[in-house]
């Protein structure tokens, strides 16, 4: 990853969306509700 592009610790995370489990569209906003939220990232499969 090109650390040009990477946050530092306790950085607020840009606005994005992604997909749950179920397939629905989630925005950060909507998951943090406001208050904190922790992102893992992980690579492979269930």
């Amino acid at each position: 990853m090109d650390a040009r592009k990477m946050l530092a610790v306790g950085e607020t995370a840009p606005e994005f969306s992604i997909r749950d489990s179920t397939g629905a569209e989630r925005t950060l906003s909507q998951l943090s509700g406001g208050g904190l939220c922790v992102l893992v990232f992980y690579r492979g499969h269930w």
